[in-house]
């Protein structure tokens, strides 16, 4: 089991399954290595096969911590916030100082949009294990969400200083580069992360939209790319500013503008969505 465990660490799945399928042929129904079995199949997406498994053990022993933290999972990729919510307030029900389940509701809370909970319930946690990366990564998503552009949350300084080489950590450096918009700093880490982390379809959405981002032929759009809706207002209402006051000094300029603008609109409808075409052949 021990081995299991380190091999399970480090993502081994057929590694771990390999040393786990004569022991559990041996002891079918011990406990442990049923539930390294669930998470082996847990890191491997095979949800319905972990589901399965851990709903065993539950069986025998439903109160089980390691199986309930892992049913908790399992339902959170199943999307099923109530039954996730229900394990994990008992959970911490009987473990109120454990900071884990405080991130890990947190962490609930934001994917149903309560950032005011998510935030109050990882502080919560912060109480009792001031190093928890969930609750920090909590957090840090929540200053992202309620001050967005703002880089300077404190939760993110602890978490950089605390585990600087977190992926919870780097994930959220990321994320906060491309708020301020240093896209080619956030496209360098990201694909660091990616390497580590080379099955993780998230990453590879992110390092996509990031490269296309920083593509050389984005340039003229960054005002949209950095600013987003105030930076297409702010380009617009410059524009008919301008073309206000070209019309009654030089009304054959105005068109020559009035018509490049048109043509910087088709330009940034068009040529994005065709670039990551390209870019995906």
């Amino acid at each position: 089991m021990q081995q299991v465990e380190a091999l399970l660490e480090r993502r081994r799945t057929s590694q771990a399954r390999a040393l786990l399928r004569p022991a559990l042929a041996t002891n079918p129904q011990h406990t442990g290595l049923l539930l390294q079995s669930a998470w082996a199949d847990y890191l491997d997406d095979r949800y319905d096969d972990a589901l399965a498994t851990v709903r065993q053990v539950l069986v025998s022993e439903p109160k089980n911590d390691w199986a309930r933290l892992l049913y908790f999972e399992l339902l959170l990729q199943k999307e099923d916030s109530a039954e996730a919510e229900r394990v994990i307030i008992e959970l911490l029900r009987e473990n109120p100082e454990h900071a884990h389940y405080y991130g890990r509701y947190a962490q609930l809370m934001l994917r149903t949009l309560n950032v005011a909970k998510s935030r109050q319930l990882a502080l919560q946690g912060l109480k009792y294990d001031p190093d928890s990366v969930e609750c920090l990564s909590a957090q840090v998503v929540c200053d992202f969400i309620e001050r967005p552009g703002n880089s300077a949350s404190q939760a993110l300084q602890q978490l950089l200083v605390r585990h600087p080489q977190s992926a919870h950590t780097l994930l959220l450096i990321v994320i906060a580069l491309q708020q301020r918009g240093d896209r080619a700093e956030a496209l360098s880490i990201a694909r660091e992360l990616l390497r580590a982390q080379p099955d993780n379809e998230e990453l590879v959405d992110l390092v996509k939209q990031l490269r296309l981002a920083t593509h050389w032929s984005m340039l003229p759009l960054w005002p949209v790319l950095r600013f987003g809706w105030a930076g297409s207002v702010g380009i617009w209402l410059i524009t008919v500013i301008v073309l206000s006051a070209l019309r009654r000094s030089d009304p054959a300029l105005a068109g020559t503008v009035g018509v490049t603008m048109l043509v910087y609109v088709a330009y940034s409808w068009i040529w994005p969505p065709l670039l990551r075409r390209l870019m995906r052949a």
